[in-house]
């Protein structure tokens, strides 16, 4: 990784602007832009932007789909120096509401909606009091001013007017506001710098060696910080383009990497599966495919590896979180099979890492569990609105407590055990779901598992894994307890096998373990 800088996303953006003007930026339904057109059309928009209101500071909401007018909004936003502050696209009308009351956005920024749901109709009728809204969308937006009301204000504001407010930015800033996933508790608004999102993005090229020959397919929403941060903006530092599809399902997906020739490709496991699932993988053109990252939740290594084998390209490791700007561990580029496949790589350059006793608060010595912590410039400057959880997150000496637990081997490598609040105490023993879920993963007819914690009057907690089952198989819970008895303690074994339907997730793809946990209960009658 190359030194850290000082700028901001528009100063780093503009240099790629002046290096590749010529070059594609953005790629959709078959249509490209320039960087040299992309940059003056977010000049303009950003210049509406400032006739409108909008200024350093202002916080602007985006909640819309992974597109260019999504990209020109975003990035005509930095320019100035407002914060964006990115919505999950399957956000219900109350959950939208919640976040822009949390994020005091003033302005929101919308396209038609998400799967059936109609982001003018949702607007219509909140409770958005004082904010601004403006619509980008291709059909049902009449009732509100467009992206079109905006551009067309641009020459209110003159050039030099334009040119000193972008010098007005400066890297310390906020940059912008991005949920966690609330799998665990209500989504937190995570306050991030122009300075951690530059050089973390820098981080993540170095990483997967990126260059402007490159293009980066889009398979995460935007408003993921493993999308945004290793796929959006690291294709538009480095000079690559950015390509988005059409749609995530799977066909289009394939489709898409053959006619449009990705070479990098970024997924959690939860699309990697569904990718695999396909039985026709080996009948699409996917030689283009250069590298990728995985993440987003743990997964086994034989996962990785069927991942990596099938789809015949540079699967890497890493490990990140929302409060790190992204990613803050890296396998390397050349590691072997074992080496990506078995950890999350090393801490990259730049930051400090290490393994701390989650009840003492003292470092772990070299093989010994605890949770990880982070120090250095890609820690978040803190939760939006809450000042005693960032106190509780960030220690006084600028440790960022991650909430994993997991280890450093002698190679230095980190490896990742599960998630601290995750962790099921049974009668005094720290039981690990992940280790349970890995053996309950080896039956064939077992399409997802996760192992939770429910109340029992003895231990207090007991094991309760929930299981969806394949093509309508019937869970056998005398053979999956047998399979965990054979591998693990006693103490591990589940009392209660619970099949579902499907587990309940975020609007990222991950396990919403709050709500697994109340449907757990509810059906257990716990």
């Amino acid at each position: 990784m190359p030194e850290l800088r000082n700028l901001t996303l528009g100063e780093a953006f503009a240099e790629v602007c002046a290096k590749f003007a010529g070059r594609p930026a953005v790629e959709y339904k078959g249509k490209q832009l320039t960087y040299a057109a992309l940059d003056l059309e977010t000049d303009e928009l950003a210049r509406g932007m400032l006739a409108a209101g909008i200024r350093r500071g202002t916080r602007a909401a985006i909640w819309g789909n992974d597109r260019p007018d999504t990209l020109r909004v975003f990035l005509a936003l930095e320019k100035i120096g407002a914060v964006a502050v990115f919505l999950g696209t399957s956000l219900g009308k109350s959950e939208m509401e919640t976040l822009m009351r949390l994020s005091e956005a003033e302005y929101l920024f919308f396209d038609e909606g998400f799967r059936g749901v109609s982001f003018p109709e949702i607007c219509k009728s909140a409770e958005l009091s004082g904010v601004k809204l403006y619509y980008f969308g291709s059909e049902g937006g009449n009732d509100f001013p467009t992206l079109y009301n905006i551009k067309s204000r641009a020459d209110e504001i003159p050039y030099k007017d334009f040119t000193a407010a972008k010098s007005a930015v400066k890297p310390e800033d906020d940059d912008m506001i991005l949920f966690t996933s609330g799998t665990t508790s209500a989504s937190k608004g995570v306050v991030t710098s122009h300075f951690s999102r530059v050089n973390s993005v820098y981080a993540h090229i170095a990483a997967m060696r990126a260059t402007e020959a490159d293009k980066f397919c889009i398979a995460i929403p935007m408003f993921h910080c493993f999308s945004l941060t290793g796929g959006v903006l690291s294709a538009l530092l480095c000079g690559a383009c950015v390509c988005f599809p059409e749609n995530r399902r799977t066909r289009t997906l394939f489709d898409f990497i053959q006619t449009s020739r990705i070479t990098v490709l970024h997924a959690v496991p939860t699309l990697f599966s569904a990718l695999l699932a396909r039985n026709n993988v080996e009948s699409f053109d996917l030689s283009s495919l250069r590298v990728g990252f995985i993440g987003g939740s743990i997964y086994k290594p034989e996962f990785f590896e069927r991942v990596a084998e099938s789809l015949g390209y540079n699967l890497m490791s890493s490990l990140g979180q929302t409060e790190t700007t992204a990613g803050f561990t890296f396998c390397d580029y050349d590691d072997d099979m074992a080496g990506k496949s078995q950890c999350v790589g090393k801490f990259m350059e730049n930051i400090e890492g290490m393994i701390r006793d989650p009840s003492t608060g003292k470092p772990q010595p070299t093989g010994i569990q605890g949770e990880i912590c982070v120090r250095g410039f890609c820690v978040m400057k803190g939760y939006v609105n809450a000042p005693e959880i960032t106190k509780d997150t960030i220690l006084p000496d600028g440790w960022l407590r991650t909430g994993d637990i997991g280890f450093i081997d002698e190679e230095n490598r980190l490896h990742i055990t599960g998630r601290l609040k995750e962790m099921i105490i049974r009668g005094g023993e720290n039981i690990s779901p992940f280790e349970i879920e890995n053996v309950l993963m080896d039956e064939p007819e077992l399409a997802e598992v996760k192992a939770v914690a429910v109340p029992d009057e003895h231990y207090g907690e007991e094991i309760c894994a929930c299981v969806v089952m394949k093509d309508g198989a019937k869970a056998d819970a005398v053979k999956l307890r047998e399979l965990v008895r054979g591998r693990l303690a006693y103490f591990k074994v589940p009392k209660y096998i619970l099949q579902m339907d499907a587990l309940p997730k975020t609007s990222s793809g991950k396990v919403s373990l709050s709500a697994l946990k109340d449907a757990a209960r509810t059906k257990l009658g716990l």
